[in-house]
């Protein structure tokens, strides 16, 4: 429930709360109703974002956090970023026992200064001051408060007054300060159910939540930031180290970005160039050029993050890619759309959140977002987008890194809002085929076919960069059921064009069949899944579960017996129909030999709480119907 009220009231309680908390750090005051099952509790929170002078950000912080254990450790958040743009007036953190009383206080000076460089960056100049305290015994309770100063305002910091799972949070305020001629947007989500107080002036907004107890993790339940309270803000003028910037419309925002940060970097040389033009100069038409061009690009350069000019946004010269054979996803998706440029294909720079969960553009937020670039590439009326980071990932292929979201192209006309390649239940095909022989040992040997498309393509692409040993190793962990596994003879079949994997091994498993006396009991499926596949129990679950992709799985398998044995009872197909999947199977029987298909479907959308039983109890009787055995009796 979000209440107005007047400024001068919201501005006095925080300052009632802050006192108490002045005199009161002790673990054991803390409210049973936010510390109960809780790894930690945000006991206080200010955040000040200032922008009143032209083009600077001041941003100061005060934390609360009272820790109940290491997994609590993660609700601290005792670190300041800065770079070449920005830097920290100040930053300290006093630590405080179970009762209250001060332990240690943590100067600027005895902050940790680390780089904030990835694993696969050549050069970032952002760099971090955290905190580095390794506790001695729980609960304590730490201060946190900070100070920085920037000349970046294009990054207005969401409010969450609730940042992780089994967090309490007794109180956090935000507030946003600014010229009145500085109009602030904001949207504000996920209010419903909380205590949340929001005023405003010419001046400043100002957000204050209270008691919000914590809530755990469920299995499936939608993203994070979908289940609690959050306030994004922005302004339609904004500065990018420096360099002032324009937002308002998408197509404002997205010409600003083109015209200051793309349009002056794609130019080649004449050798380049000419080279382009002999490359597509025979080709049939652009998606031929498009394909030649995307090869091309995955030839002759690698992937290295390079977060430096205008805050990490603004690509390497097209000319340097060339030069030197690297560059990040801006640089290589910028390089791209110059070598597409040479040969007139028109394409497009875009800007997206690349995650496995989705994660859109938030398309009501005209500001700066997103994660990574790729390339979207104007063939016809379909537009084709081409991850320009990964040297193995097929033309036009998405998976799940990128799939099915809300993207923004930059065009000379201004930036325009997509979305990316979405993959269907039917395009997305995992299917094993499969002769199993069983001898009279009970040993089985057999012949197995995996096929993958869609979005399981992308968790296969790379097994062909592993060597022997390490392909082994994933397929006995794959094969996890049967015991004494040995695979041999493994090829591996990867079709970029028509984005298909397929895997072909022989394998081996002894002692596959029980004997009882003379006879055998094995299970019909040699690839059925275990208990591990069903989804976790909840005794009162609190939230919707979702299922982002649809797909299916498929087993097509024949089963031969051995010489001098027979048949007994064999299990009755089986049918599972719920609004979230299905689960069917086919059994043949010829003489000896066992024909067995098996379908798997599962279907995208969200489903209701009160589902979520019904959801478990499918995954049951599928690994139940799964585990279905065959009877072999001696003759």
């Amino acid at each position: 429930m979000m209440i107005r009220t007047l400024a001068f009231i919201l501005l006095v309680t925080p300052l009632l709360t802050f006192s108490q908390y002045q005199e009161d750090f002790s673990a054991l005051s803390v409210d049973p109703a936010l510390s109960e099952g809780a790894d930690s509790v945000l006991r206080y929170e200010d955040i000040t974002l200032d922008f009143s002078d032209e083009g600077k950000l001041k941003t100061t912080i005060d934390r609360i956090v009272t820790v109940y254990n290491k997994a609590g450790l993660r609700d601290v958040q005792a670190g300041v970023g800065y770079d070449n743009n920005s830097k920290v007036t100040h930053v300290e953190a006093i630590i405080y026992d179970l009762i209250g009383n001060e332990t240690e206080k943590i100067k600027k000076r005895d902050f940790k200064d680390y780089s904030a460089v990835s694993e696969i960056s050549l050069y970032e100049d952002n760099r971090v001051l955290a905190l580095d305290y390794t506790p001695t015994r729980y609960p304590f309770t730490i201060r946190f408060s900070s100070e920085t100063a920037s000349e970046t305002t294009a990054f207005v910091r969401s409010w969450m007054p609730v940042s992780q799972y089994d967090s309490g949070t007794q109180f956090s305020k935000f507030t946003i300060i600014h010229k009145p001629e500085d109009s602030l947007h904001f949207k504000a989500t996920n209010f419903e159910g909380y205590d949340i107080e929001y005023t405003e002036t010419p001046e400043q907004t100002v957000w204050v939540a209270r008691d919000i107890k914590p809530v755990s993790y469920e299995y499936k339940s939608p993203a994070f930031e979908k289940r609690f309270p959050r306030v994004k803000a922005y302004f339609d003028k904004f500065y990018l180290k420096g360099v002032p910037g324009v937002g308002g419309t998408w197509e404002a925002f997205g010409k600003w970005v083109y015209d200051d940060l793309i349009k002056d970097t794609q130019e080649l040389d004449a050798a380049t160039i000419q080279e382009v033009q002999n490359l597509v100069k025979d080709l049939p038409d652009d998606e031929a050029k498009a394909r030649a061009l995307y090869q091309y690009l995955q030839d002759k350069v690698r992937y290295i993050s390079i977060q430096v000019e205008i805050g990490g946004w603004k690509p390497m010269k097209a000319s340097d890619v060339h030069r030197l054979s690297y560059g990040d996803c801006k640089a290589l998706s910028n390089y791209l759309q110059s070598l597409l440029n040479v040969a007139g294909v028109k394409s497009y720079y875009t800007l997206l959140y690349a995650d496995e969960d989705k994660q859109s553009l938030d398309t009501d937020v005209v500001a700066i977002q997103g994660n990574h670039a790729i390339l979207g590439v104007q063939l016809g009326d379909e537009i084709k987008f081409l991850e320009c980071t990964s040297q193995e990932t097929p033309f036009a292929y998405m998976g799940t890194f990128t799939d099915d979201r809300d993207v923004l192209l930059l065009t000379e006309e201004g930036g325009k809002l997509a979305r990316t390649t979405k993959y269907n239940q039917e395009d997305n095909i995992g299917k094993i085929v499969a002769q199993i022989e069983l001898d009279a040992e009970g040993n089985l040997t057999g012949t197995y076919t995996e096929t993958s498309k869609g979005i399981f393509y992308s968790s296969k692409m790379g097994l062909e960069n592993k060597d022997q040993k390490d392909l082994s190793d994933y397929y006995y962990e794959n094969f996890s059921g049967l015991k004494s596994l040995s695979v041999s003879d493994i090829k591996l079949v990867n079709d970029r064009d028509r984005v298909v994997y397929e895997e072909e091994l022989k394998l081996n498993a002894r002692n596959y069949a029980s004997k009882i006396g003379e006879d055998y009991l094995a299970k019909i499926n040699p690839f059925s899944w275990s208990n591990d596949m069903i989804p976790p129990r909840y005794t009162d679950r609190k939230s919707d579960f979702v299922i982002l992709r649809g797909f299916i799985r498929q087993h097509e398998l024949s089963f031969k017996i051995p010489e001098g044995y027979k048949l007994g009872a064999i299990a009755e197909p089986a049918l599972l129909e719920e609004e979230f999947g299905s689960y069917q199977t086919e059994i043949q029987v010829n003489e000896n030999t066992v024909s067995y298909k098996r379908t798997f479907k599962l279907n995208e959308g969200s489903y209701a709480v009160e589902a979520y039983e019904k959801y478990r109890e499918f995954y049951k009787n599928v690994v139940r119907e799964d585990n279905q055995k065959l009877f072999i009796e001696k003759i």
